[in-house]
């Protein structure tokens, strides 16, 4: 989309804790801001899947570097923080088979290996879930008996077929790839707040103040906007 495309500097704001951002545009800078957003969006090649559960990765012509995430490594590299040192931390929206692509400049990708070689965490904990992946790629969630039944409630295990099992007073399931992708699709769904649209309100001296929720100014940065 190259949504800051010819707005010089481009705009670099500090998120807020909700995780959105405001810019300041001066009159001519949101015209082009506009007509960047009316553009015919680039149609962006998916790295091919990889069948293992493992990452794959490729390099587009202008040397980033392409990395296609199965959802449930995605969640182990979120919760070991595997883009620590790496900003804006990529955030994209899932592809429709629920794995994840990311786009990393050389060195974002060299910090990235850097984080993976680290020793990893006994397990990943994620709002509340432990999650271990054993030898065989199965994904190992363990949970408190409340919030396994605050997750139930909430439509958290939707199509997913395993039922857990109770040891040592931790509610354990098992699932596979697929049920992992599913678990992950049930949580952004429980986890997705307010409306993803631009507010843009006219300052007093002409300029325009644009408030851009966290996931949209993702999709903007990501496609080098």
């Amino acid at each position: 989309n190259n949504g800051f495309a010819g707005i010089t500097p481009p705009p670099h704001p500090s998120p807020h804790a909700d995780g959105s951002y405001t810019i300041k545009l001066s009159p001519a800078e949101f015209q082009i801001f506009q007509d960047n957003q009316s553009k015919q969006p680039a149609a962006a090649a998916p790295a091919p899947a990889a069948d293992d559960g493992s990452i794959s990765v490729s390099q587009d012509p202008s040397g980033q570097f392409i990395l296609h995430i199965p959802a449930g490594l995605w969640t182990i590299i979120q919760a070991n923080n595997g883009f620590a040192g790496i900003t804006p931390t990529p955030s994209p929206k899932a592809n429709p088979d629920g794995s994840f692509t990311v786009s990393l400049t050389p060195a974002q990708w060299q910090i990235f290996q850097d984080n993976q070689n680290k020793p990893p965490q006994a397990a990943a904990a994620v709002d509340g879930v432990n999650i271990t992946v054993d030898a065989s790629g199965r994904y190992i969630l363990k949970f408190h008996k409340q919030h396994y039944e605050t997750l139930k409630n909430n439509n958290g295990f939707d199509g997913i077929t395993a039922v857990p099992e109770e040891k040592d007073g931790v509610l354990v399931m098992t699932l596979n790839e697929k049920e992992m992708q599913q678990f992950n699709v049930n949580q952004e769904k429980i986890n997705q707040e307010g409306d993803d649209s631009i507010s843009v309100s006219l300052l007093a001296s002409g300029d325009y103040m644009l408030h851009i929720p966290a996931a949209l100014w993702k999709m903007i940065q990501l496609s080098n906007g």
